[in-house]
């Protein structure tokens, strides 16, 4: 199999889970998560895993839906995910489950390389933060976040746990784009009191105590303040691991945490059109670059879609208006008024891309007040999740605002309250 291209890009938020993390656990399941680079019809995903990891992989929950349906194969520390050439497009959110994993019987810390491929060779790659296989586990491993608001600033984790032994330091994975300057809260048992923090990729480490633990087990509960949750909506867990003096001596996968946002639309601040009358009926479109575009964000995990409306008030001159029904348009063209394309799509964060059901041109009536709203763009159920660009004054297919002004029209500056909402549903 061919490398990954020379300017190959870096897929991001590249993460690699696993539901046990005791060496030679059987049935486990490894879930690989990432966003893609680059644009491209892709019908494979090679994923690395330790030397040793054996089993017999099955498909778990694979998304996107386009790309579910493959088979899975292990051959010596590479899993492929094999599947009908689907085309994902930049900043894509893709996920794989691979379940019926036999972990590897050598403890130690291990990363993942993924590597997208094509029919013509590797796309693109990246790599996960390490996951640590170790002799014994955690009992009762949990984590908490002080607030599940995706981007929220001075955000503290509690991470809690049951262990034995000599613990000189512990480890405690975090959701991929997390950041902040870490600070360390409320520690017990208080013989563990008086360690530092540090956060290094995906893994806050705690150290600089020791501490025996009785042979029962103890209670552990580490605090960590000054973080900036992930951007990226989505259900986390997190795996707890201690140490001592540099060697890993037990783990433990908690249950997962799941980040959210709102559901948003940003429109332009104001719409601009120019036009000299000469007695014809005539047809404008906004040429202002920033003005082309609507960018939308779902970060709701709800699943439920969304729709896009614009509504508009009659466009009014003093005593003049502009007829209410055929003025206000909105494509995917600013060159005609009545092309049938939709805007270009984009993912600008990890993102499902929405499938849209609206038919363009799209004719917005105005109305001297409570004008009604007209769908522009629809994300149906289970699409549109993440953060998207609509349009673009370099995309292929800019949003196009139209207005359409009749050749008897009365000179002058006319003017509309133009309003773009968004709700949730299709």
């Amino acid at each position: 199999m061919a490398g990954p291209r020379a300017n190959a890009a870096t897929l991001t938020g590249v993460l690699w889970s696993t539901s046990k993390t005791t060496d030679g656990a059987t049935l486990a399941s490894y879930t690989y998560r990432f966003a893609a680079a680059t644009s491209a019809a892709l019908d494979e995903i090679t994923m690395t895993v330790p030397t040793g990891t054996a089993g017999s992989p099955t498909v778990g929950t694979v998304s996107p839906a386009a790309i579910a349906g493959g088979s899975v194969t292990l051959s010596g520390t590479t899993l492929t995910y094999s599947f009908t050439s689907a085309t994902i497009i930049s900043n894509e959110a893709i996920s794989v489950q691979i379940n019926g994993i036999t972990n590897t019987t050598t403890a130690g810390s291990d990363t993942s390389t993924i590597t997208t491929d094509s029919s013509s060779g590797a796309v693109d790659t990246g790599t996960s933060g390490t996951v640590t296989i170790t002799l014994g586990s955690l009992t009762s491993p949990g984590w908490s976040a002080s607030s599940t608001t995706v981007g929220a600033t001075g955000t503290s984790y509690t991470y809690t746990f049951t262990a034995t032994g000599l613990i000189s330091a512990v480890t405690m994975t975090v959701p991929p784009g997390t950041t902040g300057t870490p600070t360390v809260g409320a520690v017990s048992p208080a013989a563990l009191t008086g360690g530092t923090v540090t956060l290094s990729g995906t893994t806050l480490t705690y150290s600089g105590t020791f501490l025996t633990l009785g042979i029962l087990g103890t209670a552990v509960s580490i605090q960590i303040g000054g973080l900036t949750n992930t951007a990226v909506a989505g259900a986390y867990t997190t795996e707890i691991v201690t140490e001592t003096t540099g060697v890993a001596l037990d783990s433990g996968v908690t249950a997962g945490v799941t980040f959210t946002g709102p559901l948003s639309v940003t429109a332009p601040a104001s719409l601009t059109w120019a036009i000299t009358l000469n007695g014809v009926n005539r047809s404008i479109a906004d040429a202002i670059a920033g003005d082309q575009q609507l960018a939308v964000s779902d970060e709701t995990l709800t699943g439920a879609g969304w729709d896009v409306t614009i509504s508009a008030t009659t466009f009014t001159n003093g005593t003049h208006t502009l007829p209410n029904t055929g003025t206000l348009v909105l494509t995917g063209n600013i060159s005609s008024i009545t092309a049938s394309g939709a805007p270009t799509l984009a993912c600008t964060l990890s993102c499902i891309p929405p499938a849209d059901p609206v038919t363009y041109p799209v004719a917005v009536t105005t109305a001297a007040s409570s004008p009604s709203p007209a769908s522009v763009y629809e994300a149906s159920a289970a699409s549109g999740l993440g953060g998207i660009l609509l349009g673009g004054s370099s995309a292929a297919d800019p949003v196009g605002w139209w207005v359409k002004v009749p050749g008897n029209a009365y000179r002058g500056s006319y003017t509309s309250t133009v309003t773009v909402a968004i709700a949730s549903g299709p």
